[in-house]
């Protein structure tokens, strides 16, 4: 239970959701998402200790995709670059585009209210507003191939 007074008619005799249930969502709302833009879904897990929490399929390309959620007003993030680079390894070995898709969610009844404080507050059966800027390619510097206009990579002069 919520105990704090900012926000209590908002929260008050409900059940707060547990970090499991708030990354379920994320990911839930990711798959719906993809599924409208033509990917076919071929797995997914929540859990945070599973990577990637979404395994699709779109042209004929393989992809993953790493789900983080949090909740306002916050976004999910990476927790370190050794998991950046772990995702990128394991999508390369099974020759598959690595995307992340970053989620916040904001308790809508607070958000409406201006309840600032009530709108990080994550309710079960409540109303939330999803903050999703859609997939993002996962890569670094050195995989990034840079093409001039005849579509050959360039060599760097030193």
């Amino acid at each position: 239970m919520y105990n704090h007074t900012a926000g209590e008619r908002f929260v008050e005799e409900k059940e707060m959701m547990t970090r499991e249930e708030i990354q379920d969502f994320g990911v839930r709302i990711v798959c719906e998402e993809m599924a409208r833009d033509g990917y076919e879904i071929l797995g997914a897990n929540p859990s945070l200790a599973m990577t990637p929490q979404i395994v699709a399929r779109k042209n004929g390309q393989l992809c993953f995709v790493v789900v983080r959620t949090d909740v306002y007003p916050n976004k999910g993030k990476l927790a370190d670059d050794r998991e950046l680079f772990y995702n990128l390894e394991h999508a390369e070995r099974n020759n598959a585009v690595c995307y992340f898709a970053s989620i916040g969610i904001c308790n809508s009844a607070a958000a409406e209210a201006g309840d600032e404080k009530a709108m990080g507050v994550p309710v079960r059966e409540g109303g939330f507003y999803v903050d999703f800027d859609g997939l993002k390619v996962m890569t670094t510097i050195d995989r990034i191939g840079v093409a001039n206009g005849n579509g050959q990579k360039r060599q760097d002069q030193g």
